[in-house]
């Protein structure tokens, strides 16, 4: 029931022509509900420092990517990569020294690992095969590890014939002894954002003196039915360049390898190989390898043309 005020007459006693005046009741917040506290305003200089300190965040953000080395592997897309790539593999050829037989690969490139939850990327790898006597195998990895640059961090175990080394920017280089006398060694970019510009393409543009001696050593074996040279290059370390032609042949030899490559490498060439199907020699700067495999002669020939 709403409270009521009465108001006195002079006497002050009620006055009996008057009302008694209802009276609202006072507001109080609902009881078990907290209080909001008070709104609090914006001061202007809130606002210019906030946008300030967005814009810096923005600056440096761009610095960074621009200039910044990179500290994640998916910063540097496949065609940042792909030099990294090669220099690892020139220093790995001229860690490895001129008394071994040198083979480059195709490189691989790779699409469709998972980059995140989200995206897609890709794997670019290239590899180098060396070959050597068969008892040289592991001592060949372990000078490799110590030729190397210190920054490779390159880590050899004899026992297990095993190489791993960091070619910087998240390019890792792994392999080791795969057959007596061979070792292949990887250098891999690991999962990269894809690079819609960047494709594997290393057929020749122009004729070099390399491309002819794969057609050479299959002439010599009197085997005329042959594929195209495929040719691949590698920029060296100081100056120059490294190639590698691969063709294969189809016949029947007419004598062993050894037979007829031995005249053909030379008084000065190395031979580092030598069996019933296979047969590999270093003279200078070429490397041979041959090997008859299921009635075809596949003949890999390299060149390692580096100065400085």
């Amino acid at each position: 029931m709403a409270d009521v005020i009465e108001h006195p007459d002079s006497a002050g006693q009620p006055s009996p022509s008057q009302s008694p005046v209802p009276v609202p009741p006072a507001y109080s917040w609902p009881q078990g509900q907290p209080v909001p506290p008070p709104r609090r305003k914006w001061r202007p200089w809130l606002v210019v420092a906030a946008a300030g300190w967005a814009v810096l965040l923005l600056v440096i953000t761009y610095v960074s990517a621009r200039d910044d080395v990179p500290t994640v592997r998916e910063q540097h897309d496949i065609a940042q990569a792909s030099p990294v790539v090669e220099r690892a593999i020139a220093a790995l050829v001229a860690a490895a020294g001129p008394d071994v037989v040198v083979e480059l690969s195709t490189p691989r490139l790779e699409e469709g690992c998972e980059l995140s939850l989200v995206w897609e990327g890709a794997t670019l790898e290239r590899d180098v095969t060396f070959r050597t006597r068969e008892t040289d195998d592991r001592p060949l990895l372990s000078r490799i590890g110590l030729a190397l640059p210190a920054s490779y961090r390159a880590t050899v175990r004899p026992a297990t014939g095993t190489f791993r080394a960091d070619a910087g920017e998240f390019v890792a280089i792994k392999g080791g002894v795969t057959d007596p006398g061979v070792v292949k060694l990887t250098a891999s970019t690991g999962c990269r954002p894809s690079s819609p510009d960047f494709a594997v393409d290393d057929q020749p543009l122009t004729a070099l003196p390399i491309d002819g001696e794969p057609a050479r050593v299959l002439a010599a074996l009197g085997v005329t039915d042959r594929d195209p040279v495929n040719r691949v290059t590698v920029p060296c370390s100081g100056n120059g360049s490294m190639h590698t032609a691969r063709s294969v042949g189809r016949g029947a030899l007419s004598a062993s390898l050894d037979a007829t490559l031995r005249p053909l490498a030379g008084a000065d060439a190395v031979v580092l190989a030598e069996q019933p199907d296979r047969y590999a020699y270093r003279s200078g700067p070429l490397s041979v390898v041959v090997e008859a495999v299921d009635g075809e002669i596949r003949v890999t020939t390299t060149s390692v043309d580096c100065t400085g």
